[in-house]
This record gives structure tokens, sequence and C-alpha cells, in this order.
């Protein structure tokens, strides 16, 4: 909120000047709030008043600091990632095995999809909603997928060298393959789908690693 104060010049007595304070703030913090707002209501559900409450922040602080919504957007969605890379490097690194993977997407199922607050990534829901409206968007989420995709074929080439993956088979085209069920189970959440189908998807999307 933005307060007035009394500023008395240092040569003057008379007559007092009102200047306006902006209120501090801490960026990166305000940044994850607008990421969970964004992330609840899509960027075309989230009002400017929407950004400003739940950031706390004036107007003037969010066009200073962040610039305008798209701007804002853009900078959340880069946070988004960051955070959605690092995750999934503690879920994975190391782990080259087929449970590796299927404990990835089990904590997709539960800790995204069946929150009844998002269900879905962020940046899913964002190639549904903005899609090819902006190319500059669009960029970033398939950028975003395709880091996913070479994390994934990691995994199973390592698992493939353990000898859990039968040599010959299409590596790449298994991981676009777990990239699409994965996070379209997100999609399909939204669309209505029950928790037992949900379920049911994701491990028909698994049985492709079974030997």
């Amino acid at each position: 909120m933005v307060q007035n104060i009394y500023v008395q010049p240092a040569c003057y007595r008379r007559p007092r000047f009102i200047m306006a304070r902006t209120k501090e703030f801490d960026p990166d913090e305000a940044l994850d709030r607008a990421l969970d707002i964004f992330w609840r209501r899509g960027y075309e559900g989230t009002s400017l008043r929407d950004l400003l409450e739940g950031m706390d922040i004036s107007r003037q602080s969010l066009y200073d600091t962040f610039g305008d919504k798209r701007s804002l957007f853009l900078k959340v969605l880069a946070r988004y990632e960051a955070l959605a890379m690092e995750g999934l490097v503690q879920l994975l690194e190391g782990r080259n095995t087929v449970a590796a993977i299927r404990g990835f997407a089990e904590y997709f199922l539960h800790e995204v999809v069946l929150d009844s607050d998002r269900g879905s990534c962020l940046m899913a829901s964002t190639a549904i909603e903005v899609g090819r409206a902006d190319l500059e968007i669009q960029a970033v989420v398939k950028t975003y997928f395709g880091r996913i995709e070479t994390a994934i074929h990691a995994v199973l080439a390592g698992a493939m060298e353990a000898g859990q993956i039968d040599a010959g088979r299409d590596l790449r085209a298994i991981a676009r393959h777990l990239v699409n069920a994965i996070y379209g189970l997100g999609i399909m959440g939204r669309a209505g789908s029950s928790r037992p189908v949900l379920r049911q998807m994701l491990n028909v999307a698994l049985s492709v690693l079974e030997r």
C-alpha cells in the first residue's frame, strides 16, 4: 500500500511537500506469490487486481520491478522452470533406473495432478491456454518440455545400460511418450477424469518400461 509522508526541505519551513513512498518488498517472494496465483488461476483468469493483492505490492512497484502482466508472466515461467528442473534433478540425478522414472511419475500424479488448487503443470496449462497466440511464451514452454524429455532420456539410457530396458529400443520415442503421458494427466484431470481413471492412464503409460 502506498503511504503519504511529509518531507520538509532543509531550506524551507513552509510549505510542506507530500511525497509518495513505495512499500518495500522482497522481489523473489513477490514473484513466488505471482507464480502461485497464475498457477491456480491461469494467465487469462488472473487480473491485475489479483496480482496486486496476492503479491501485496503497489501498482507502481509491479511495473517498476516486473513490467506489465505479460512480462511478469514470462518471469514466472522462468522461475517455475528453475524450480521444476531443480526438483527433477533431485528425483532423477544418479538414479538411472526404471524405478526412478516410475517414482517421478508417481510424484507428479500425487503432488501436481491430484492437487485440488492446481491440478496440472503450469507449463502444460499455459500450452493449452496461450498456445500459438504468443510465440515467445510458446517457445518457453517448448524449451521446458524439451529439457524434461532430455532428463528422462538420460535416465532411460542408464537403465538400458544396466540391462533394465532391452537394447535396441527407441529411447527418444519412449521419453517423448512419457512426457506426453505424464503431463497430459493434468489436462485429463482438469477435464474431470476420476482418480481411478488417472491411475489407469498412468499405469498404461508406464507399461512401456516393462520387459
